[in-house]
């Protein structure tokens, strides 16, 4: 029986480390080949280790593209944004979903979660047009504030996690004196820091990797995004590997830096939502 079990448990650790082995062997690629030289990365049989190691696809990478550094605070500064904005919009919106009574509660969330079935291609003219007459064309307002106006995503995420806290506490609150304003900013945020959290991570990394929409609503280089900026570094270096690695490494390393700090509660936040 024991003998069993140490069998057993040794074929989920292989499996894992097979799994593990099949994501991460491109980061260890890319990682590879940023710190080659041009010419090794054209050696075949291809060689994982660099020999010698060099840093200088990334001197090449900000000598070639000036607006890199630009482009990587554009990206952070617009994500960081729509993670912030998400937090407060799109929890107020789910508390209302959650704690509030009303008889066109179900259908306003019904119809609110309808809107997730909308393609942005259906959308994409009609706001173009808008955008453009408004006058907020090359700019980042088409890029935080339909964001800012709340996700529907969002809404249904937090409502979820909403609902797993004991209505106990809106009627202790209410005997206190308090109204939904306080239950709200009192009650119920501070003991939803795993999904605000789990949230702004979500937020932040859909906006950190939205390709489609910096490309078509901004024309300025100056106020382009890190993933727009990595398809020009493909565009006009295309045969320089390791300077296209080291653009990749450090689109990334931000959204791996948040996820890793962020871990416990990001994993706790989505695992409570879906209690209920």
């Amino acid at each position: 029986m024991r003998t069993a079990k140490i069998t057993n448990r040794a074929y989920q650790y292989l499996l894992l480390l097979l799994g593990l082995l099949i994501f991460i062997g491109p980061l260890l690629w890319l990682v590879s080949t940023m710190l080659k030289t041009q010419d090794q990365t054209y050696v075949f049989p291809p060689k994982l280790l660099p020999q010698p190691f060099t840093l200088t696809a990334f001197s090449r990478l900000f000598e070639t593209m000036t607006l890199m550094p630009r482009w990587i605070l554009n990206s952070f500064v617009v994500s960081s944004i729509n993670g912030l904005g998400t937090i407060v919009t799109s929890s107020l919106i789910a508390f209302g979903f959650a704690r509030m009574k009303s008889r066109l509660r179900p259908v306003l969330f019904v119809i609110v979660l309808s809107t997730l079935m909308i393609p942005s291609q259906v959308t994409l003219i009609p706001m173009y047009i808008l955008f453009s007459k408004i006058g907020w064309y090359d700019s980042w307002l088409p890029l935080t504030i339909p964001v800012l106006l709340a996700s529907p995503y969002f809404i249904f995420l937090f409502r979820q996690y909403f609902l797993t806290l004991p209505r106990e506490l809106d009627e202790a609150t209410y005997v206190d004196g308090g109204g939904y304003w306080t239950i709200y900013s009192k009650v119920i945020l501070p003991l939803s820091g795993p999904i605000l959290i789990s949230g702004f991570i979500f937020s932040f990394v859909f906006t950190w990797t939205d390709y489609f929409t910096p490309l078509i609503f901004i024309q300025s280089e100056k106020l382009q995004m890190m993933s727009v900026g990595l398809q020009l570094i493909m565009g006009k270096n295309s045969q320089d590997l390791p300077m296209m690695a080291a653009g990749s490494f450090l689109a990334l390393l931000p959204i791996a830096v948040i996820y890793f700090a962020a871990q416990k509660y990001f994993v706790e936040g989505v695992v409570m939502s879906g209690i209920k």
